[in-house]
């Protein structure tokens, strides 16, 4: 049998390199493409904008370990030395798959909590944050990264979940007439009236907290059709609303 020749050290890195770009682009195809396809459009201009960082940084750094571990490698067979350049980089990529949260314990992913099974908190211990999912926060470059990074290996990537809310008033009793003129426009919006924020408002919220594509929706919706003059939408993590309720109330 033929010795193989010895391959140059330029031929080794390059086959290293595509070994590595290799890797990414099985994690892509294998971990992310499926939920981009799926639930982009329920993904915040933020967790877009940080899974993009997070290639950006992580990429070069793996088409670099496939480089150097065929750099090292005394293996002349360019098959065997592109399967040796993929074999790191695709540990950490494999590593680096599925969803996981930052919470010891949590819902499984892609989970929308209904309002109905929300627990009953202090119901003047917590502000209203209206939020536009649509436009990217002020986070510096290094929360940024961090938050790319976090996303290429399985963090917050969770789809986040959004009520939409009518209007909130400084008495709850104009609360409630506001819900219950909603209402009588069209009982499908199920207008209830919210826990008391704690600026002393109290919120005019439509339904359950849902996706943001839904909650969009439902916002262009009831606006489109002109039963409020505009709607907000605020994240599920920074509104409490009552353990049972009866919408209208």
């Amino acid at each position: 049998m033929a010795r193989l020749a010895k391959l140059s050290t330029g031929e080794k890195v390059t086959i290293g390199a595509l070994g590595g770009l290799s890797a990414v682009c099985v994690k892509f195809l294998g971990q992310d493409y499926t939920m981009l396809i799926e639930q982009g459009v329920n993904l915040s201009a933020d967790q877009w904008f940080a899974f993009k960082v997070g290639y950006i940084i992580l990429t070069p750094i793996l088409i670099f370990l496939g480089a150097v571990l065929a750099w090292v490698s005394e293996e002349s067979s360019r098959v065997k030395l592109l399967a040796i350049a993929i074999a790191a980089p695709a540990m950490v990529t494999t590593w680096s798959g599925g969803i996981k949260s930052n919470e010891p314990t949590s819902m499984a992913s892609f989970s929308i909590i209904s309002s109905a099974h929300a627990v009953e908190m202090d119901k003047n211990n917590y502000s209203l944050k209206i939020v536009d999912p649509m436009t990217r926060s002020t986070m510096s470059w290094w929360d940024t990264s961090v938050s790319g990074v976090k996303m290429f290996f399985g963090y917050d990537k969770e789809i986040k979940s959004y009520y939409v809310v009518a209007g909130s008033f400084k008495d709850r009793e104009s609360a409630k007439k506001h819900s219950k003129n909603v209402n009588d426009k069209d009982a499908t919006y199920r207008a209830y009236v919210g826990a008391k924020t704690q600026n002393g408002y109290y919120p005019v919220l439509l339904g359950e907290a849902v996706t943001l594509s839904k909650a969009n929706a439902l916002k262009q919706k009831i606006v489109g059709n002109r039963v409020i003059l505009d709607a907000y939408l605020v994240s599920s993590d920074n509104i409490k609303p009552s353990f049972s309720y009866a919408f209208g109330d």
